[in-house]
């Protein structure tokens, strides 16, 4: 499945305000699977210089607190799964 530029921002974004506030969203893993795409895609697409370019900064600070929410979320679970 290929996506337009617009909607890999749409996604992006999408992802990064599930985790807005106290909410807690979808691993970018489980996220990227709903897209019927291969777990990584989202991964692939926030690495993507070109693609980042393009967002304001306040669009990037969203997806990066998002990455690090997930991040510290998956590395508790991680940690008690133990």
């Amino acid at each position: 499945m290929r996506f337009t530029t617009e909607q890999r921002i749409g996604h992006l974004l999408s992802w990064a305000n599930e985790w807005n506030g106290t909410t807690r969203g979808r691993s970018m893993w489980a996220y990227s699977l709903s897209l019927g795409g291969s777990h990584a895609l989202l991964n692939d697409w926030v690495n993507n210089e070109r693609l980042m370019d393009l967002l304001t900064q306040e669009e990037r600070s969203a997806i990066d607190e998002a990455r690090r929410r997930a991040t510290r979320r998956e590395s508790v679970a991680h940690r008690t799964a133990r």
